[in-house]
């Protein structure tokens, strides 16, 4: 979408702006830079900030990118690619600020006695790669991918167990309640989840996201990439490994 960018000059709120353009930009050109704002939780200051690094006079300037940047992808890249998309979430990943995150993920499965992985569908699946790789370094890992077990009983004490809860969406509903069980006995919570602000969010303690372009192929289908996810569970199990 933006060519020649350097991610690593723009500022967490600023970055915010920009994952939300290249994950949206159909419905930012219908939008006005107020409610742009508000779907992306930033300041319209911020948004102009965002627009004067990307060498535009303003939104409207933005916009205009956007509408011949999609008319000129719909014509010379009819297919899709992930490499861009990709090379964005790498760049990203250098930041110091993602990789703060990691590293406090690592430090709460060293905490805990018990590290349980929760998906559904291709998250589910996921989670059972996830906790493999995390026991092949040293941990006790499990993985759910069965929302629909059994409520815990009131006197159940989680605090010693981590749940490390994978959603694309952080909007599914069994996976928000089951996780708002687990909470209320004690346990720590970290989403793994391509969007930062979503209901399964503020249940956890720690969230980290990858912003990559939803893709759906129909009712509940998404083939949205888990590229990103496959790297974050196999660096936290290695940093793990190594301390």
């Amino acid at each position: 979408m933006f060519h020649n960018i350097d991610l690593k000059s723009l500022s967490e709120l600023e970055l915010d702006v920009y994952n939300y353009i290249i994950s949206h930009p159909k419905q930012v050109q219908q939008l006005t830079i107020r409610q742009l704002a508000s779907e992306a939780h930033v300041s319209t200051t911020t948004i102009s900030r965002f627009c004067q690094k990307m060498n535009l006079s303003g939104f409207s300037e933005l916009k205009y990118v956007i509408r011949d940047e999609l008319h000129a992808e719909q014509h010379v890249y009819p297919s899709y690619d992930i490499s861009t998309p990709l090379t964005d979430f790498f760049t990203k990943v250098s930041r110091d600020e993602f990789d703060q995150k990691i590293d406090q993920c690592v430090k709460m499965i060293q905490q805990a006695k018990l590290v349980v992985f929760v998906g559904i569908g291709s998250s589910g699946s996921l989670g059972d790669y996830g906790a493999r790789f995390l026991a092949n370094a040293g941990a006790f890992a499990l993985s759910i991918k069965d929302p629909f077990q059994p409520s815990l009983r009131n006197d159940t004490d989680l605090s010693e167990t981590l749940f490390i809860v994978l959603s694309v969406s952080g909007m599914t509903k069994e996976i928000i309640m089951r996780s708002g069980e687990y909470k209320q006995n004690g346990a720590k919570i970290v989403a793994i989840t391509n969007h930062e602000h979503s209901p399964i969010t503020t249940l956890a303690d720690l969230t980290i996201s990858y912003y990559m372009p939803e893709r759906n192929a129909g009712d509940h289908v998404n083939m949205t990439t888990q590229v990103p996810v496959v790297y974050l569970l196999e660096t936290m199990a290695n940093r793990f490994a190594e301390s």
